[in-house]
């Protein structure tokens, strides 16, 4: 009789991702990229509203998409600026909720029946893998507990939310802390790893030709990372050889503004192909910036509690600087860009690669 080996089991992960704009996609994409090089076999299942068109470009191996999310992070006005009192009325309605949003939840894990729960950074997903005694683990520079505290006094928040949101939170495996994070002093579960982003293509000549621009043509950016700021781009300053990709519609009068998606390149190439980028504090785009060596002016966000961090990791690697918003349309707006474009980029990035950590944790586990 012959006695055959049966084949390993596929392993399973689910990834759960915020849609709070793309900081959560990109973080979350880098992971799981390295995940499917390092283990081609892995089976992955994203639960997210975050759209198809986000992951496809990100991920070369083939991935299940759920079109689902429990979490909403913070209500916002804008991409910088925090709508308090609509994200109180989000989280007390959340509130009374939560026992039924984890049920559903878990009944969805149930059917899926993963290996493994990942989430960036819902606690409703937490919660219900916890129920099931499935293992999970955190990504994220923070919580949105600790975002939720620094915003709202509430007492029925206070007392009653947040709890149930840290338990969560302190019922994974490990909470993997990319650099740079928000210390959480409530988590003795950490493990920090390097910063986390995906790199992109330089493609500095091909953009140009994409254009019609000359080679000198130097070229502006808008990235926000998935959020919109309302920005009046007809009363921008023109500036002498510079054009603008643009993330709305552009004034007709303004032949030096295009809407990115003329180039037809993958956001993540612009990046790392343009000559500076506009942008907010935020994970995802901060840490793409500093890889590919892109210099950047950044929205004054000064409420935001990632914001010190992140400003001081990215001064770190390349030349920065802050604005406010209304600045944008002012005649020193062109005096900061130049002064921006005069200073030399501090550093090359040598950090270790966060996801290259994250994912060697993960198939350890």
């Amino acid at each position: 009789m012959t006695i055959t080996k049966s084949a390993t089991p596929v392993k399973h992960i689910c990834f759960s991702i915020t849609h709070h704009g793309f900081g959560h996609g990109a973080i979350s994409c880098a992971v799981m990229a390295q995940l499917q090089a390092l283990a081609p076999g892995i089976k992955l299942t994203i639960l997210s509203t975050i759209p198809l068109s986000y992951f496809t470009p990100r991920l070369q191996q083939p991935f299940d998409l759920i079109p689902i999310g429990s979490d909403f992070g913070m209500v916002m006005h804008s991409a910088i600026s925090v709508d308090v009192a609509s994200s109180e009325r989000q989280y007390t309605q959340l509130q009374q909720e939560w026992s039924a949003k984890v049920a559903a939840e878990q009944a969805l894990l149930a059917n899926l029946n993963p290996d493994l729960v990942i989430s960036n950074i819902s606690p409703i997903t937490l919660a219900a893998a916890h129920n099931l005694a499935i293992p999970s683990i955190s990504i994220c520079p923070f919580n949105w507990s600790q975002i939720l505290a620094n915003y709202s006094n509430d007492p029925g928040l206070t007392n009653e939310l947040i709890p149930l949101m840290d338990q969560a939170y302190a019922s994974v495996v490990k909470a993997l802390k990319p650099q740079p994070h928000v210390p959480n002093p409530k988590s003795l579960n950490e493990l920090a790893i390097g910063p986390i982003c995906q790199a992109g293509n330089k493609q500095r000549t091909a953009l140009r030709q994409a254009l019609g621009i000359s080679l000198n043509t130097k070229i502006g950016l808008i990235a926000l990372g998935g959020l919109s700021v309302p920005m009046d781009l007809s009363q921008w300053p023109e500036k002498s050889d510079w054009i603008w990709l643009v993330d709305q519609a552009s004034p007709a009068a303004r032949t030096d503004m295009r809407h990115y998606t003329d180039t037809d390149m993958a956001f993540l190439d612009l990046v790392f192909s343009v000559d500076l980028v506009i942008t907010k504090p935020g994970y995802g785009t901060y840490t793409e910036l500093a890889l590919a060596g892109t210099k950047a002016i950044t929205l004054a966000r000064p409420d935001w509690p990632e914001t010190p961090y992140l400003n001081q990791f990215l001064s770190q690697y390349i030349s920065c600087s802050e604005i406010p918003l209304e600045q944008l349309v002012k005649a020193d707006f062109n005096s900061l860009i130049d002064k921006v474009m005069a200073t030399s980029n501090p550093a090359a990035p040598t950090w270790h690669a966060g996801a290259s950590e994250a994912a060697d944790y993960i198939l350890k586990l």
